[in-house]
């Protein structure tokens, strides 16, 4: 084994989105003579969801709202510009998710030459990291290859981990498949069900019929909702929403069912006609002529009061959950996640649009309340509340990961659980100190020297998967990784 030590060395396990974005704000403000190692099992991946090249896979957020950038909310608008293959290129609304892959690499080699100009080392590693423990007031990181670097700060962002298995006896299965985003060819005529209704799922459907598949394609989940349309962007007053989270901070608590209350009151407020609170929950599944409804609503510009106080009060998401009671944290992953996500996460008009086609084409069909997934004897077998499906293939297509389960997929993290490094937070990610992103230990005391960001923080902060909120979480780190620098912090 080899070791390489510095007196001032950074290791950024992870190089994704989430780490992009980091390293641009930790970077700048190094001091000159620093070391930072960036390791990563595939440096020059475009890490999951973005590898794919699949000209339909969008992101579900405006190409302005996308930057990893908070201080230049147009950086990704001109480097779309600036990328165009054609003279003629307009830059798109919603970029493909290879787009927004690209840029992300762009970005990080800017850094890197710009940390390169004020003397900071950066050494890009293609290692898988596996282990870190305490070693003389440092910290070792241990790679799979043998080697490992001692350094005074380690930082986390593995990015999106594989979601746990939700049927592990399919596991293996030649017609059970669990990485949608690397597929491999398949019978045309297959049947195939989708475990999921939402981004992911949706990827999936449109990547097999730009393959030109034939068969019938399911998504199913339990709620059976796919995510609503994305509008304008425009934003309406939420007052209530303000007077409700002015009242929780004097009272050092939120209540679910106070804030809860205050978003129906700005929503009926901002809405034209009354809502019908009944169908946040009770609706079923989507349907052909939901969605075809929807997309003539926006088309026609009609009036979307939910969706403008979404807008305006998603800034108030990070400090509302902190002050969330745990049991109102509980009640709202067991009842009100799915209504959030399904409003909170829409997806662009021409997605819509797609997928309208391949139900209208007969090809594509959603159903809600699924029970199970078995094999029988020669086929898969989809069970609902309503019914039993018969499938060919079957695609885990349920998005990313934040469990138990999926953080010990990983072995970098299961070491780190068993040496208490991490521990387990019980709505998803890893326990930390929100204040600077480092974990706590089993006694809740935070583990200088280490910080975690990404999904991994996805208990403590709530929203871990949108771009800007990761690019706030890497400020946050990155200041709190600055102030330990200056202040020579030792893990001891």
């Amino acid at each position: 084994m080899t070791t390489d030590a510095a007196a001032s060395v950074i290791v950024q396990i992870g190089r994704g989105p989430t780490g992009t974005a980091l390293a641009r704000q930790l970077l700048p403000a190094l001091p000159a003579g620093t070391r930072y190692i960036v390791l990563d099992r595939d440096p020059v991946a475009p890490h999951l969801a973005f590898g794919t090249e699949e000209p339909t896979h969008l992101l579900n957020t405006r190409a302005a709202k996308s930057s990893l950038n908070l201080a230049d909310p147009d950086e990704l608008s001109r480097w779309l510009t600036e990328n165009a293959e054609g003279a003629t290129d307009s830059v798109p609304e919603f970029p493909a998710r290879a787009l927004f892959g690209r840029y992300v690499r762009d970005m990080f080699d800017v850094a890197v030459k710009q940390a390169a100009e004020a003397r900071v080392q950066v050494d890009v590693r293609q290692e898988e990291a596996v282990r870190v423990a305490a070693d003389g007031g440092r910290w070792r990181v241990s790679c799979g290859s043998g080697r490992s670097f001692d350094a005074d700060q380690v930082v986390i962002c593995p990015g999106m981990l594989t979601q746990s298995e939700p049927y592990p006896e399919l596991t293996g299965h030649p017609g059970y498949f669990t990485d949608p985003w690397r597929l491999p060819a398949l019978p045309a005529d297959a049947g195939v069900a989708v475990i999921g209704t939402r981004l992911t799922a949706i990827d999936t459907f449109l990547a097999l019929t730009a393959r030109g598949h034939r068969g019938p394609v399911r998504l199913v989940s339990r709620s059976g909702r796919l995510p609503r349309l994305r509008g304008p962007e425009t934003t309406a007053p939420v007052p209530n929403v303000e007077r409700c989270m002015r009242a929780a901070a004097d009272a050092g608590v939120l209540r679910l069912a106070d804030f809860g209350r205050a978003l129906m009151a700005d929503i009926e407020a901002a809405s034209a006609t009354p809502p019908d609170w009944s169908e946040v929950r009770d609706c079923g599944p989507t349907t052909r002529d939901m969605l075809a409804a929807e997309l003539a609503e926006v088309a026609a510009g009609g009036e979307r009061g939910w969706q403008q106080v979404v807008n305006g009060a998603s800034p108030m998401l990070l400090p509302a959950w902190q002050l969330l009671a745990e049991a109102d944290r509980t009640e709202f992953f067991a009842e009100w996640l799915t209504p959030l996500l399904v409003h909170g996460a829409p997806i662009p008009v021409d997605t819509a649009r797609r997928v309208l086609a391949g139900m209208d084409a007969g090809l594509l069909s959603v159903d809600g309340g699924l029970r199970e997934v078995r094999w029988a004897a020669d086929v898969f077998e989809v069970v609902t509340e309503a019914a039993r499906y018969e499938a060919d293939v079957v695609i885990n297509a349920t998005g990313a990961g934040t469990d138990v389960a999926a953080l010990r997929a990983e072995p970098l993290l299961a070491d780190m659980l068993d040496e208490g490094l991490l521990t387990p937070h019980p709505h998803g990610g890893v326990r930390i100190d929100v204040s600077t992103f480092a974990p706590l230990d089993a006694a809740g005391i935070p583990v200088r020297g280490i910080h975690v960001v990404g999904d991994l923080a996805r208990g403590a902060v709530l929203v871990t998967n949108d771009v800007i909120a990761l690019s706030f979480q890497a400020v946050l780190v990155a200041t709190a990784m600055r102030a330990n620098s200056e202040a020579g912090v030792h893990i001891s």
